[in-house]
């Protein structure tokens, strides 16, 4: 799409990280980028009454009793919990670790998805994730305002992060909520995290990653590294070339799953439904919310800092409010409750603190880990990045004493690369992907897409049962028109596919198309095994009646969203016509 102003132009370049357990801005101007690409600011924010200092704040809102704003971050947490204090939190809204809903295989993504908050009222997702990015975008427009830089809304290209493995809704769903919160479509890209990693620890010296000994020249043209980004809620995993003229192709197509850090917090929480049962765990996060989200807090905490030679045992402190509502709801003590269970020899709860063993604890990343390791090891055999020995660790979860260990261990043959912070890897990258989007050369289409369509109908290839008749001729129904095939490497830029149309019927004033994609290469029919509705491609066409017209299809795939530009011939003229697609329709 056009934009005002060509994206490598704009004054300043900012980036949302917009993270399942935590979220940050950070930004850069244009000169600062040529002098330095590494001179990219982030917003401090301070960790309530603990007074702690961090570059990202929790991805928690808070809305009152009529929907409207209230809080976000530590904000939302600390206000939710004096509410909570005074018992004046009835009516409230509050949402937190949210952004998984969008990576729900379950969940036929639409503007009108909804979600529930922690305290059981469901409310629409894109309005939540909206105020989200609405007040991230204030906060750093009000921050430039108070340093007089004199830097306007139309003078930044936004950026925001986006998981590689999210489909197109997903990411048509992020645009939108962007849009929702004021940042004009022309100044937006979306970035995918692993990408932005990528970049961003290309640009880092090599004093600032550990792994990289004795000169190691981890970017020089040739070399093959997997980017492992183990986030709060996903891990995305991407492999990289470097090609002669230092920019990055992708050799397989994006991939990963749900094994991030809030996977660890989910044995946790699944151990915990064991002891006290699971309704009273729902029950204790609807009564007791604010102890709910302290419980978590200190386990992520003590989540950080575990590694092979930390203590015996982990203490972790249990608020009252949850041991009175188990001895109210049972008519027995929790420590009771434990010597019956599976765990007897593992913990121990006394007053307010369960005592967990090393071994135990531990226990809770094997789910995480083991996803972690299985699909890496599959990865590295596939013949497509056959030779890449290098994995680069980013995310928030790579900053695990444990995941590190359990990624050396299992691939003793690669050399394990981890940049200084890892968990602001996506977010500073970002900022440089905003600067130099052509940075990443090529990608590799991750599914087979293509358009239902109505063909001539061939007694010999085609089903019967899919014959039509249209204005009297015979038509094949469901056919899946391909423009693209899983594992095509996608050159940034170029047009893939350029297809021509007709109107079916002499009156039609547009064209539309549903689209399809398919884990298969090769599919016949848009019901065949691995297809999945995606969503409409709209093509506008003269309101000339007469069917003697043809649309030319041009489709891009390689950049980080789908792109199509459509032309009209009639009568020897070319009309450029407006044509969009739409993931987020609601269609079956």
């Amino acid at each position: 799409m056009a934009h005002a102003i060509p994206q490598e132009q704009h004054l300043m370049v900012a980036a949302i990280d917009f993270g399942t357990t935590y979220s940050g801005y950070a930004f850069s101007f244009r000169h600062d980028f040529e002098a330095d690409p590494l001179k990219v600011s982030a917003n401090n924010w301070t960790a309530g009454s603990a007074g702690l200092v961090s570059l990202k704040t929790p991805t928690t809102v808070l809305l009152n009793d009529k929907e409207e704003f209230e809080a976000f971050g530590y904000e939302a947490e600390d206000k939710y919990t004096e509410l909570a204090d005074d018992d004046a939190h009835g009516g409230y809204h509050y949402f937190r670790r949210f952004k998984m809903m969008l990576f729900d295989p379950k969940i036929r993504l639409t503007r009108h998805t909804t979600i529930k908050s922690l305290t059981g009222s469901s409310l629409k997702a894109i309005d939540v994730f909206a105020h989200a990015i609405r007040y991230l975008k204030k906060h750093l427009t009000d921050t430039l305002e108070t340093r007089a830089t004199g830097v306007l809304d139309g003078d930044i290209h936004w950026v925001l992060t986006v998981p590689a493995i999210w489909d197109d809704p997903a990411k048509q769903f992020m645009r939108e909520a962007a849009e929702m919160a004021g940042i004009t479509c022309g100044q937006l890209t979306i970035c995918l995290e692993p990408e932005a990693a990528s970049m961003y620890c290309k640009y880092l010296p090599i004093e600032k990653m550990s792994g990289t000994e004795d000169g190691f020249a981890a970017f020089r043209p040739g070399r093959k590294y997997l980017v492992l980004d183990a986030g709060g809620g996903t891990v995305d995993i991407t492999v990289h070339e470097v090609q002669k003229d230092q920019t990055l192709k992708e050799l397989d197509k994006a991939s990963g799953g749900a094994w991030g850090g809030t996977r660890v917090d989910q044995s946790f929480k699944e151990m915990m439904e064991e002891l006290v049962t699971p309704a009273i765990m729902e029950q204790f996060a609807l009564k007791h919310t604010a102890d709910y989200i302290d419980m978590f807090r200190d386990f992520e905490t003590k989540k950080r800092n575990v590694k092979e030679d930390s203590s015996a045992k982990i203490t972790l402190k249990i608020p009252i409010s949850l041991t009175e509502l188990f001895e109210e709801e049972t008519e027995e003590e929790i420590s009771d409750a434990i010597k019956k269970s599976k765990y007897k020899k593992e913990i121990s709860w006394v007053g307010d603190k369960l005592r967990i063993s090393k071994d135990c604890f531990k226990g809770f990343f094997d789910a995480a880990c083991n996803g972690i390791v299985s699909h890496v090891q599959k990865l590295l055999d596939n013949k497509n990045v056959r030779g890449t020995d290098n994995i680069l660790m980013v995310g928030g979860f790579s900053e695990s004493p444990l995941l590190q260990q359990t990624v050396r261990q299992a691939f003793p043959q690669c050399r394990i690369i981890i940049p200084q912070e890892p968990g602001l890897a996506v977010l500073k990258g970002a900022v440089l992907f905003g600067h130099k989007p052509k940075t990443i050369s090529s990608r590799v289409a991750k599914f087979t897409y293509g358009v239902e369509t109505y063909t001539n109908f061939d007694r010999h290839k085609h089903r019967e049962e899919k014959k039509k008749i249209v204005e009297g001729k015979e038509k094949c129904a469901d056919s899946f028109d391909k423009h693209v095939t899983c594992g095509d490497e996608l050159t940034v830029d170029d047009i893939q596919s350029r297809k021509t149309y007709y109107p079916l019927y002499a009156d039609q004033k547009k064209l539309s198309f549903k689209v399809f994609a398919s884990s298969e290469n090769d599919p016949t029919y848009t019901d065949d095994y691995g297809c999945r509705y995606l969503g409409t491609l709209t093509m506008d066409i003269s309101d000339t009646t007469g069917k003697d017209r043809e649309v030319e299809a041009s489709l891009s795939f390689g950049g980080t969203e789908l792109h199509v530009e459509a032309k009209e011939t009639k009568k020897g003229k070319i009309n450029v016509k407006t044509a969009r697609f739409d993931f987020l329709d609601g269609e079956p």
